[in-house]
């Protein structure tokens, strides 16, 4: 829950104009999401979305193989939301407010210049702060479009 609120607030700031003219640009010059995009970033982005990942273990401090657990576990995470496969059998799809591949793209799809979707696992953080509006309006059109 640390990093991913940390996370999302960090991945906001990098959606600024400052920020995203000299710092996250290069994460988004893939259009298409594939697993390559994940780590395909500015040096100075992969040391910010970094410090998130770092938080937890120091606020909460565990065995060491528990730690490195947890960042393997993270960068798959990070490779399965950019893989641009939405997997219905995927054991993520049984955690609630999991973002997704699905999620995650929608984000990369929208363009760089995109305020919607910034979570990193959960979406509770877009869904109390507004940014997933865009996003919710695309799966009720799509929705009433299968309807019609």
């Amino acid at each position: 829950m640390i990093e991913d609120y940390l996370n999302y607030w960090m991945h906001r700031w990098l959606h600024t104009k400052w920020a995203y003219k000299h710092i996250h640009y290069k994460h988004h010059e893939s259009i298409t999401v594939t697993s390559l995009a994940a780590p395909y970033a500015h040096w100075l982005e992969v040391l910010l979305l970094g410090i998130p990942s770092f938080a937890g273990p120091a606020f909460v401090p565990g065995h060491m193989v528990t730690i490195w657990l947890w960042f393997a576990l993270r960068q798959l995470e990070a490779i399965e939301t950019h893989c641009g496969f939405d997997f219905p059998w995927w054991p993520t799809k049984l955690i609630p407010f999991y973002a997704g591949s699905e999620y995650h793209d929608y984000h990369h799809f929208v363009g760089g210049k995109s305020q919607n979707n910034f979570a990193s696992v959960f979406t509770y953080c877009d869904y109390i702060y507004g940014t997933n509006k865009g996003y919710r309006f695309k799966k009720r059109y799509e929705a009433a479009s299968k309807n019609q």
